[in-house]
């Protein structure tokens, strides 16, 4: 396929030899404006070449400062613990504003953060660049050192988490408003959700390259244009939220499945468009859900912690509970 040439080929074993296969792989970031919904920069691509023309797989760091150009001085990017590291740090705060969680390896120097009965919940520190970068950073004109805000933060849970930005000003961002400024960043968990399963992103129509960028982009084009349509509908359900217990939003099943039946009309026909649009916005503000703030999502598992106690159930499930019944 032509796909392989592009994308990486991955070996997917089985227990079976004569079973295996390669499966092609990519890596897709997304920059998403959280607050309207929409996707401001797409990519997916998953392959280079190094010096000894060795393929070597697009990083999400990597995919996260291609993103740059399309960020603004006002701007605040959002990012969850995968991501942190100096070099990125530093080529953000020259062109915007960023929040990141961190993980207890990220920045030693901001490890006792981690502990719940620290005195010191909001703090400024100077971090220096890790050695095999700092040639780099001087041949790019960028500091080997720098200063950067580290909040800790603990949820309801009592999870503890450190969050950090190169906001250094405590009256544009307070340490109150880290919680709420992070929690910010599940929309994009919801939208990849979105793409993947209510869009069938993954029941690509080709297996050639093309075809899979053309669905990949097509797709988010239309995420983009379901966010549009439904913008003003959306607001109107809220100003009507007075009325309710609760908040109301259009519903993305019945405005996805509106759109696909009207979506060739609305772009190949001139003639009543206004009427179609009309037509449309009733069919959103129809079986409204609910928007419900307070919910909490299933806590997901922690596999380093609780990998014996899985292993131990499954275990069980397959020796106890699980019947195998024979014809």
């Amino acid at each position: 396929m032509r796909s392989y040439k592009e994308f990486n080929p991955t070996m997917v074993k089985c227990q079976v030899p004569e079973f295996k296969k390669d499966s092609v792989q990519a890596r897709v970031s997304v920059l998403y404006y959280v607050l309207n919904n929409v996707a401001l920069d797409a990519s997916i691509n998953n392959k280079v070449n190094s010096d000894d023309n060795d393929l070597i797989a697009y990083d999400e760091r990597t995919l996260a400062l291609q993103h740059l150009e399309h960020c603004n001085k006002e701007d605040l990017v959002i990012f969850d613990r995968g991501y942190p590291s100096y070099e990125l740090f530093v080529k953000y705060s020259q062109k915007t504003n960023f929040l990141m969680r961190i993980k207890k390896t990220s920045f030693a120097k901001a490890k006792f953060l981690f502990s719940s009965h620290c005195e010191k919940k909001d703090v400024i520190l100077e971090i220096t660049a890790p050695k095999n970068i700092k040639k780099r950073l001087k041949q790019q004109n960028l500091p080997i050192k720098m200063k950067f805000r580290f909040v800790q933060v603990i949820l309801e849970n009592g999870t503890v988490e450190v969050l950090a930005t190169n906001i250094l000003d405590e009256n544009i961002l307070q340490t109150i408003d880290f919680m709420e400024l992070y929690a910010r960043r599940w929309g994009i968990e919801t939208y990849y959700d979105i793409l993947k399963n209510r869009l069938s992103l993954e029941n690509f129509t080709g297996l050639t390259a093309l075809a899979i960028k053309q669905d990949f982009y097509a797709t988010v084009f239309l995420s983009n244009y379901e966010a549009m349509l439904v913008y003003d509908t959306n607001l109107e359900l809220q100003e009507k939220a007075e009325d309710n217990k609760y908040a109301q939003q259009v519903n993305k099943a019945q405005s996805f499945n509106a759109i696909k039946h009207k979506v060739f009309d609305i772009f190949y026909s001139n003639k009543h468009l206004s009427k179609q649009m009309r037509e449309l916005e009733e069919l959103f503000a129809i079986n409204a859900v609910p928007i419900r703030p307070k919910r909490k999502a299933k806590p997901r598992l922690d596999k380093d912690s609780q990998k014996s106690t899985i292993a131990t159930n499954t275990i069980n499930f397959v020796k106890r509970k699980k019947k195998n019944v024979g014809n």
